[in-house]
């Protein structure tokens, strides 16, 4: 029987049963799963989105969003736990959300709050702006 594996960037071989039977790549799929829901669900709905709370970390909830983050709403010690970010960061984007009421699309944080691609990158698919 032959092992299915590819190779890493470094030349060395990865065994992707291996990969895939790692607890901690499961999570991160039904992690993933769950934000495409609740995306879904904003869409049917914003209302339902706010009654859920979806991207509201900083509320109490029981909902899981799978670990979206509406930068419109959540407070700067949240965006600051984003992978990639600072407090520094973090202080940024609050004061560009503040001058401008808000932003539109992940591009937003990088012509309006100086957020590089490289660390916008690192987080883009766990952001929300949803309309209010």
């Amino acid at each position: 029987m032959q092992r299915r594996s590819s190779v890493t960037a470094s030349g060395g071989a990865v065994d992707r049963r291996a990969v895939q039977a790692d607890p901690a790549y499961r999570e991160a799929l039904v992690r993933r799963e769950r934000r495409d829901q609740a995306r879904d669900l904003l869409a049917r709905g914003p209302e339902l989105g706010a009654e859920l709370r979806i991207g509201r970390p900083d509320l109490p909830r029981t909902f899981d969003d799978g670990g979206l983050v509406d930068l419109n709403q959540v407070p700067e010690s949240f965006i600051a736990e984003l992978p990639g970010f600072t407090a520094v960061i973090a202080e940024r984007v609050v004061s560009a959300r503040r001058l401008r009421g808000g932003f539109l699309i992940a591009d937003d944080l990088v012509v309006f709050a100086g957020v590089r691609v490289e660390v916008l990158e690192l987080c883009r698919d766990r952001l929300l702006f949803p309309l209010r």
